[in-house]
């Protein structure tokens, strides 16, 4: 091997300004399992020939971001509800609480026709934020907070949709 890197160092410049040797395209075309065809027509490849390509050359631009697009609504879809007020308020659990309670207030004065319901769906006696355990970290705590919290709006929300 050595000696081939000394061989092709000391003939660079015939490299680089040498034809290939004749037959060279045909036996290049065979290797890759296309036939030769005459000037100014298309080669037909064969389907493994062009998985191969595509493989080897990496997946063109038309086939990535369609799928990279299609990844990044997925997530978007799964992790990032719309319209909720408590989303990204994931590392503080008095932020969420606060949040919370900052929606009912806003609820209660969107329905002041609907004082009774919300009240059933948004009281508590001892209020989730104040019972829960210290072995938690604050963004499991506030994991759990939204959750609760969230769904205690969706519901006051569907009040403010069937009034």
């Amino acid at each position: 091997m050595k000696d081939l890197e000394e061989y092709i160092r000391a003939h660079a410049a015939e490299f680089d300004t040498a034809e290939p040797a004749g037959g060279h395209e045909a036996r290049f075309l065979a290797r890759l399992d296309v036939t030769p065809v005459a000037a100014g027509t298309q080669t037909k490849e064969s389907f493994r020939t062009k998985i191969r390509n595509l493989f080897r050359n990496g997946f063109a631009p038309q086939a990535w971001v369609p799928a990279l697009a299609v990844a990044c609504a997925l997530l978007l879809v799964l992790f990032i509800r719309p319209g909720d007020p408590l989303h990204g308020l994931t590392r503080s659990p008095e932020a969420v609480y606060v949040a919370y309670l900052d929606q009912v207030a806003d609820l209660y004065r969107e329905l002041p026709m609907q004082d009774e319901a919300l009240r059933e769906i948004t009281d508590e006696a001892e209020s989730l934020f104040e019972q829960m355990p210290d072995g938690l970290s604050d963004r499991q705590r506030s994991r759990i907070l939204q959750n609760h919290y969230g769904e205690l709006l969706a519901a006051a929300r569907q009040l403010k949709k069937n009034q």
